[in-house]
């Protein structure tokens, strides 16, 4: 792209039509967002570990009733919840495309953890699960008939009685994301870029499908080319996800405030949502 396209883009873009997602895993994009997952600064990319600690307390007992089990962490970033969870005596297998997070993983991870670098929408999930856990709002950023697919295949992938737990982004707080007014801000160097740029934001809501939309596009400083990134979130009711679980054959479908099972107290964004096959 150039400086002219920025000018011809489309005002509003299609859900989904300017890309699947943001990149995480282009190798060098990868290497910029594992230091944000690994930031004990803002819970952005990933939670800080007070918070994650919480949150495996929850999962080991009240999710898994302090059992040992296996555990598929679909998404699973640098691994830092199955770390965790594996520290507790869990058998963890994550899957996730950022090829920086998997090789973190790998490296910090009790032996009772294995990894793929693989998209969730076409890896082979190993069978025999206990759990099936996919968080903090990834399940929104797939297409509709993409997250019922990855549904399906978490059924398929747990044991009888196995739970598949999510932890989805909240309505209001997707529709919030597509009403942000446009910005812009300049970096020297920033997750977008190793090198001087400059970014620009906009965000979209479109009411007829509940997605929310948000294009990012970056000019380098010394070259002036232009890259854009665009990616779309999926806004669901509690009653649309009971009915995508409930296709996918899972049942005892349960609503949780947050990965607590309680009201979270600074951010109310995610709900969590445990359901059973």
């Amino acid at each position: 792209m150039n400086l002219s396209d920025i000018l011809q883009r489309q005002p509003v873009p299609t859900p989904w039509a300017e890309g699947e997602k943001i990149p995480w895993n282009d190798p060098d994009f990868s290497r910029r967002m594992l230091k944000e997952h690994l930031s004990q600064k803002h819970d952005a990319a990933s939670r800080r570990t007070p918070k994650i600690k919480k949150h495996v307390e929850w999962i080991h007992n009240f999710i898994l009733a302090g059992k040992t089990s296996t555990i598929l962490d679909l998404g699973c970033g640098p691994g830092l919840y199955s770390a965790k969870l594996a520290a507790l005596g869990h058998t963890c297998h994550g899957i996730d495309f950022s090829p920086a997070s998997i090789e973190y993983a790998v490296k910090n991870s009790p032996v009772n953890c294995t990894y793929t670098l693989g998209d969730v929408r076409t890896e082979t999930y190993p069978p025999g699960c206990d759990l099936a856990m996919f968080i903090f709002g990834e399940f929104n950023v797939f297409k509709p008939t993409h997250a019922q697919a990855i549904l399906q295949k978490a059924h398929a992938a747990l044991t009888p009685g196995g739970k598949i737990l999510l932890e989805i982004s909240t309505f209001d707080a997707v529709e919030q994301l597509g009403s942000q007014p446009s910005t812009w801000y300049s970096d020297p160097s920033g997750l977008f870029s190793d090198k001087p740029h400059l970014a620009l934001m906009e965000s979209f809501w479109d009411e007829s499908q509940t997605v929310a939309s948000e294009r990012y596009i970056i000019i380098d400083a010394a070259t002036a080319s232009v890259t854009r990134y665009t990616s779309s979130t999926q806004a669901y009711t509690e009653e649309q996800i009971s009915q995508k679980l409930s296709a996918a054959g899972f049942n005892n479908i349960q609503f949780y405030p947050s990965l607590t099972g309680k009201p979270s107290p600074d951010v109310d964004e995610f709900i969590a949502v445990v359901a059973q096959k």
